[in-house]
């Protein structure tokens, strides 16, 4: 594991996704052309960026439609920032009848079971008797070509329609006051436990954060910062209200639904 600052620390895993978003970047440079990735959380962004300007070049995030969880980045010289229509994704739509709709969950299942990698998959987006999916170009004809089922509905697959599905991310809002923006005030508020059981959490390991585990209490978050604690969910630290009359921290949490 790399070391990010005090009391985080970076899983192998993501050092070598880093080290794949270089790559593309690099060559980008060499080749005075774009590169594009895979689908990835939006919130990779920050640090895709911080890789291209590194290498001298830009990178643009795309999942589709605007407000997606999920986003291609795009590795560029300034001169050919890519447009979106160039980003090589293509959405997909899913129809059936009767009243009962797949979950997001029967969707990701049945793409998996297609021997594809999640990272070929963006969002995935639901209403009743439709859902449209946003996956990358060579996933599409094998999805079209094998998926006719999602959990026990059967349905039917085109690709030439247009977004018709909004993207917007449903939360649950947290407010509360914390002493500081530490690690531990934080995971206390979320999970509704007291102090010393948030650090005894963050001990084990359950609190990650850009992709680093944050094992010391008194790890700082920053608004912005999008944060999950295993068996409890994921959260976003949307705002700091600033200080109550007591000194106190007012903030806002997006959590995840």
């Amino acid at each position: 594991m790399s070391y990010l600052g005090k009391g985080r620390t970076v899983p192998e895993s993501q050092q070598l996704l880093e080290a794949h978003w270089d790559d593309l970047a690099r060559r980008s440079d060499r080749d005075n052309r774009p590169y594009f990735s895979a689908f990835y959380p939006q919130e990779d962004l920050q640090a895709a960026e911080r890789i291209a300007a590194a290498n001298g070049v830009t990178c643009t995030a795309w999942g589709g439609t605007e407000g997606t969880a999920r986003v291609m980045f795009g590795f560029a010289p300034e001169w050919s920032v890519p447009e979106f229509p160039q980003f090589p994704l293509t959405c997909l739509t899913f129809r059936w009848r009767g009243t009962e709709n797949p979950g997001h969950r029967d969707f990701l299942g049945a793409l998996m079971g297609c021997d594809l990698a999640r990272e070929t998959v963006g969002d995935i987006l639901i209403a009743d008797g439709i859902a449209q999916v946003f996956v990358c170009v060579p996933a599409a004809s094998v999805i079209l070509q094998e998926l006719h089922q999602i959990g026990r509905v059967g349905v039917t697959v085109t690709e030439d329609d247009p977004v018709c599905l909004s993207a917007e991310t449903a939360y649950l809002l947290i407010e509360g006051s914390v002493a500081s923006l530490r690690a531990d005030a934080i995971t206390a508020l979320v999970t509704k436990q007291s102090r010393e059981k948030a650090v005894l959490l963050i001990r084990q390991g359950r609190l990650t954060c850009r992709h680093a585990v944050i094992n010391a209490p008194a790890a700082p978050l920053q608004v912005g910062d999008v944060f999950s604690i295993r068996g409890y969910g994921k959260f976003r630290l949307a705002e700091d209200g600033g200080l109550t009359r007591k000194g106190r921290h007012h903030i806002t949490i997006q959590k995840y639904q």
